[in-house]
């Protein structure tokens, strides 16, 4: 029998779904499944887990970071923890910045407050840059 453990992150992990923040990355952001063994909005959960998990990894470090976690309960049957290497986040990190992370946010906070039903009550422009 192997113990693992989750702490937080199986709430951090399910939100992330609920809100289908992967899906959502994975539309914006054009990649080869071929090529490679976890989407990019698999390792955007994996670097947001590590960065609520408490310890914060370097982002090298994140195959370590999940040795004593339950992989494929937080990404799927399949799922290992050496899958996400350096090679693999810094490929994530050079999609996500050229396809722009502030258009993408925008987009997952729209969806977040559809999905859980949230009304905005204000707005707020900055007109310093007009």
């Amino acid at each position: 029998m192997e113990t693992k453990i989750l702490d937080n992150l199986g709430l951090v992990a399910g939100m992330y779904d609920e809100l289908g923040i992967g899906e959502l990355v994975d539309e914006w952001i054009p990649q080869d499944q071929e090529q490679r063994h976890v989407s990019i909005g698999q390792c955007v959960k994996a670097m947001v887990l590590n960065g609520l998990g408490f310890t914060n990894e370097r982002v090298y470090l994140l195959p370590k970071f999940f040795e004593t976690k339950p992989v494929e309960r937080l990404f799927g049957a399949g799922i290992s923890a050496e899958y996400f290497n350096d090679d693999v986040l810094g490929r994530t990190l050079d999609s996500l910045y050229e396809t722009g992370v502030t258009p993408l946010f925008t987009c997952v906070s729209s969806q977040a407050m559809k999905r859980l039903k949230l009304l905005p009550s204000f707005g707020h422009l900055d007109s310093t840059t007009f």
